[in-house]
C-alpha cells in the first residue's frame, strides 16, 4: 500500500471492526512503519485503560430529556428541520473494501477532521471516566467516615463481649455461689412478728428472686424461679444470662444466654437462645 492508513482505519483495526480486506494491508504497513505502529499501540493502551474503569452511573431521565431538547434545538447541517435527533448514534456505515485512503504526509492527514473528531471522542471518554472515578472518591470520602466509625464500633462491641462459651462455666459457678452466700446470710422471720419489747416489730426479710422478663421466659420455655441472672454482651449482641435449676437433676444447673432485645422491643415476642449449657452445681 502507498502512504499511511487513516487514523480511523488504525482505530477500527484496534477495535476489530476493520474489514478483512483492509486488515491485511494495514497490518503489513504497521510492521514497517514505526509511526503508525505507535499510533496503534496508543489506541490499544487507551482501550485497555477504559476496560478497567467501572461502568458509569445511569444518566437521570431529566438530564437526558434536557440534552435531547438541546440537541433537537441545535441546527444540524445537511439534516432536515423535522428530522428526529437522539442522543443515540446510528451504526456507522461500513466502508467499501479495497479502497484505501492514500496520504503522503503521515497517518490520518488526508481526513484530519474525522481523525480529530475520533481523538476528541476518545479523550472525552477518558475524561468522563476519570470524572466519574473522582466523583466516586469524593462520595466515598464524604460517607466513608461514618461507615468506618460504624465498623469500628461493631468491632469494639465484639471485643467488649462479657459472655463467652469458654468462660461460661466460671461465670455460672460464681453467680451460683454469690446467690447461695446471699441467701445463707439472711435469717428468715415472720412478717409482722413483734419483738420482746412489745413496741417494735422485728426486721422483715424478703428473699428476692432474680427477675426474668416475660419474653425471656417464653424464649427458654420455663416459668420456674431462676437462680441468678446477669446482663451482658455475647458475640456483639445485648444478652441476658439466666441460670436455672436443672429440670432433671438437682445437682446441676442450666445456663441460658438469650438475646435481650425483646425486652425493649415487645413486638419480637420471645427471646432467641444464643447458647445453652448444663453445669454441675458447686
Amino acid at each position: 500500500m502507498t502512504g499511511h492508513p487513516d487514523v480511523a482505519e488504525i482505530s477500527d483495526l484496534a477495535e476489530g471492526i476493520l474489514p478483512s480486506a483492509r486488515t491485511t494491508d494495514v497490518r503489513r504497513h504497521l510492521g514497517s512503519c514505526a509511526l503508525c505502529a505507535d499510533v496503534y499501540a496508543s489506541l490499544e493502551e487507551v482501550q485497555s485503560l477504559l476496560g478497567t474503569l467501572p461502568p458509569p452511573a445511569a444518566m437521570p431521565d431529566d438530564v437526558a430529556a434536557r440534552i435531547d431538547a438541546a440537541l433537537a434545538a441545535e441546527p444540524q447541517p445537511g439534516v432536515a428541520d423535522d428530522a428526529h435527533v437522539s442522543r443515540e448514534t446510528s451504526a456507522p456505515v461500513g466502508r467499501p473494501a479495497g479502497h484505501p485512503r492514500h496520504s503522503s504526509t503521515g497517518p490520518g492527514r488526508k481526513d484530519r477532521r474525522r481523525g480529530g473528531r475520533r481523538r476528541i471522542a476518545v479523550l472525552g471518554a477518558v475524561a468522563a471516566a476519570a470524572a466519574i472515578g473522582f466523583g466516586s472518591v469524593i462520595v466515598s470520602s464524604l460517607t466513608g467516615g461514618s461507615q468506618s466509625e460504624d465498623t469500628a464500633q461493631g468491632q469494639q462491641t465484639a471485643l467488649a463481649d462479657t459472655f463467652s462459651e469458654g468462660h461460661l462455666k466460671d461465670k455460672v459457678t460464681g453467680l451460683v455461689a454469690d446467690g447461695s452466700a446471699q441467701n445463707g446470710s439472711r435469717t428468715p422471720r415472720s412478717f409482722g412478728l413483734e419483738s420482746d419489747n412489745g413496741g417494735e416489730t422485728a426486721e422483715n426479710h424478703v428473699f428476692k428472686q432474680p427477675t426474668v422478663p416475660e419474653c425471656v421466659r417464653k424464649g427458654i420455655g420455663r416459668d420456674d424461679a431462676a437462680i441468678a441472672t446477669e446482663q451482658g454482651v455475647y458475640k456483639g449482641k445485648e444478652a441476658l444470662l439466666v441460670v436455672m435449676p436443672d429440670a432433671a437433676n438437682d445437682t446441676r444447673v442450666t445456663a441460658y444466654i438469650v438475646e435481650s432485645t425483646c425486652v425493649d422491643q415487645p413486638a419480637i415476642g420471645k427471646a432467641k437462645i444464643l447458647l445453652k449449657h448444663s453445669f454441675a452445681r458447686s
